[in-house]
């Protein structure tokens, strides 16, 4: 192990994410060094000369960045790390790009020098290897899907996706959470957009006048104002009319209302809200061959499509069967609408809401506070999901890369991606699966062999 102490100094600590950039690093380097890193600012009049010294902020914050760093970001969410025996730099062309960064450290740097420290494999002694990275995200909005009560801790579960660089969450609830706000602020503190998902309408399973439903707008708009309004500045995700195996319900051609119904609700609402997200959720099941309906959604809204076949569109990343059928239409669809469609997807194949057990709720609660005891016991009940999607992860996981760089390639990265992870204690382990995920969300092209080594390396990530 590397004999200098580390010591951080850092550009500012004046927003929530370059608080959460120290505040991660420092969990890092207790983890490495177990003990404590020293924290000074920039300009701070503190000898450096027995520490491994660590610099992180931006060119414009830092100065030792300013002076000594070469590289040029254009990215937002971009990085530089540039490490040797005695400190390193980590640079941001923002906050979140030094967050990234520094999380990147410990995933790319730090962890295998753990490894290597004390079997140097040519090294001269305990020290430091060279390291030098620069990296930006390929897809600009990298996240999850959940069910809001099957979090455990709301806090754990957005600390678990910072650490895989993800910046999203949609997350759907039967009643707003009585906590929203304060899940949506602590969030915000970490660089992660939340977006609340709730109905409009949901489907057929009883006969529909449907000269009714438009009766069911106001309502859905006074749900908005009342329970999101004040707490979505990052968008609404709905799902309405299309989760069905079949394109009719009731004889109604499911494709065709759910087009004229979205289109007539979203339309008052950017009548009152035109800088609104609004994400359609919507299920390629009943819809497949219906594309040349679908594309007459308004461009404004965003669809976010899910079923659409194969994984790592199905729920069990062992249905790869018709993997080349599910790409040709995830190509169609990814454009359906234009070069610049408004593209989400919610990919699958990890854990996910046990409808068995599902019961409706009797109104709003406190989602994501639990005692040590409740958690430990989901962890138990959830490892053997967890060990089969992780077999079929590291058999499949190629596929699952194959898809998401052509989205990539076909949307510029100028799109949503999340992934359904429910019900399956995230918010307390990263599992491999995820952390496969999260890597592949931030740069598709890696060589997945490599990929593999990087997350099961990681003492966060548990290789069941």
């Amino acid at each position: 192990m590397a004999v200098k102490i580390p010591m951080i100094i850092y550009g500012e600590r004046k927003t929530a994410l370059q608080k959460k950039a120290i505040e991660v690093l420092t969990e890092y380097l207790l983890d490495y060094y177990l003990e404590y890193a020293p924290c000074y600012p920039c300009g701070a009049q503190v000898n450096t000369e027995n520490f491994y010294t660590l610099y992180i902020g931006t060119k414009q914050n830092n100065a030792y960045i300013n002076t000594n760093s070469t590289a040029v970001l254009t990215k937002p969410e971009e990085y530089y790390i540039k490490a040797d025996k005695d400190g390193a730099i980590i640079e941001g062309y923002d906050d979140a790009g030094v967050l990234y960064g520094c999380v990147d450290f410990y995933n790319r740097y730090l962890i295998e020098q753990d490894f290597m420290i004390g079997n140097t494999l040519g090294r001269e002694g305990d020290v430091m290897g060279d390291f030098e990275l620069q990296s930006a995200p390929v897809i600009k909005n990298r996240g999850l899907w959940t069910w809001g009560h099957v979090i455990y801790d709301y806090k754990g579960y957005i600390d678990n996706m910072v650490k895989l660089k993800m910046n999203t969450l949609i997350m759907w609830n039967e009643f707003v959470p009585l906590n929203a706000k304060e899940i949506y602020e602590y969030a915000h503190s970490c660089g992660v957009k939340l977006v609340w998902g709730y109905t409009w309408l949901y489907n057929f399973n009883k006969p529909m006048d449907l000269s009714t439903i438009y009766d069911k707008v106001g309502g859905i708009i006074e749900e908005f104002e009342r329970d999101y309004k004040d707490i979505s500045a990052d968008g609404i995700y709905f799902q309405t009319f299309t989760e069905y195996v079949t394109e009719e319900a009731n004889g109604v051609d499911i494709a065709q209302t759910a087009t004229e119904f979205v289109n007539h609700v979203a339309g008052k609402f950017y009548e009152k809200y035109p800088d609104l997200e609004i994400q359609f959720g919507l299920h390629a099941t009943s819809c497949k061959n219906k594309l040349d309906i679908l594309k007459n959604v308004n461009p404004k809204i965003q669809i976010v499509w899910e079923d659409c076949g194969a994984f790592p569109f199905a729920y069990s990343p062992m249905a790869v069967k018709d993997f080349d059928e599910t790409y040709a239409f995830a190509e169609k669809i990814a454009t359906l609408r234009g070069d610049k469609e408004n593209f989400g997807v919610v990919l699958k194949g990890a854990t996910c809401l046990d409808w068995r057990a599902f019961k409706h709720h009797d109104g709003p609660f406190n989602i994501g506070v639990s005692s040590k005891r409740v958690k430990r016991n989901r962890v138990e009940r959830k490892s053997h999901a967890w060990r089969w999607a992780q077999t079929y992860w590291v058999s499949n996981g190629k596929y699952a890369q194959k898809m998401i760089k052509m989205l990539a390639e076909k949307t510029g990265g100028n799109m949503w991606m999340t992934d359904l992870v429910e019900d399956g204690m995230f918010e307390e382990i990263i599992y491999l699966p995820v952390a496969i995920l999260g890597e592949l969300m931030w740069n598709p092209d890696i060589d997945f062999d490599y990929l593999y080594k990087l997350v099961t390396l990681r003492h966060n990530v548990e290789f069941i």
